[in-house]
């Protein structure tokens, strides 16, 4: 079962540390309210990964799987809201440049947090939520819990008993990526707030997110 157990491991790791919309998100929130944005950005993360997690372990990812219709329209909107993250990206980048190139100086990160380097508290829920819904409707997350977890026998568990292990191995694993993220931002959050920075990275994220949200629309329509 050990063994197992650390095959388990080692493909989930590699699932975690390849870049995808969760991860272009933390960025573009720590672009615009520093370490605080990307802190509760991954909150928002791990509670939909806390949520699927616990509904892959009751077999609830298996009923989206079953429902060909109700698994499009989860793609559609996850489409959609990836498509909507680029597009508000977009925007933010063309904004920043048109302030750099009519000489303006484009206001930091850090001008949008509160006393004690804090974001403010809307800033703190938008980030949180944005997290948690990118996470929730990315169906590649349900799939991933539905296509992995079969692969692996940990007897003499039973079933439910497995699913729960290998989903709490997975959630702790990303908690752990996650809590080091963040650290990593905030030894760099001079670098990562810097105006040009902000500005790239909004244009990153814009063309990121929104490829992304093409992509999944235009799987869900096959």
């Amino acid at each position: 079962m050990l063994e197992q157990v650390a095959a388990f491991l080692a493909a989930s790791l590699i699932v975690i540390v390849v870049p995808g919309p969760d991860m272009m998100l933390v960025f573009r929130n720590t672009a615009r309210t520093g370490r605080s944005g990307a802190a509760w950005t991954a909150a928002g993360i791990m509670t939909g990964l806390a949520v699927l997690a616990t509904a892959a372990a009751l077999g609830l990812t298996a009923l989206l799987a079953a429902a060909p219709m109700l698994f499009t329209i989860v793609q559609i909107a996850g489409g959609l809201y990836l498509v909507y993250l680029g597009a508000q990206a977009v925007r933010s980048y063309l904004r920043l440049r048109s302030r750099r190139a009519m000489n303006e100086s484009p206001a930091p990160a850090l001008a949008n947090q509160g006393a004690g380097g804090q974001a403010p508290i809307g800033s703190r829920w938008t980030s949180f939520r944005q997290g948690l819904l990118c996470n929730l409707l990315n169906p590649k997350v349900a799939a991933f819990y539905l296509s992995l977890f079969p692969q692996f026998d940990l007897a003499p568990l039973p079933s439910l008993a497995q699913h729960i292990v290998l989903a709490a191995a997975f959630w702790l694993l990303c908690l752990i990526w996650y809590i080091g993220l963040v650290g990593s931002i905030g030894r760099a959050a001079r670098l990562l707030q810097s105006p040009t920075f902000a500005r790239r990275t909004e244009g990153t994220a814009g063309v990121v997110l929104t490829a992304l949200g093409g992509l999944v629309l235009a799987q869900s329509a096959t």
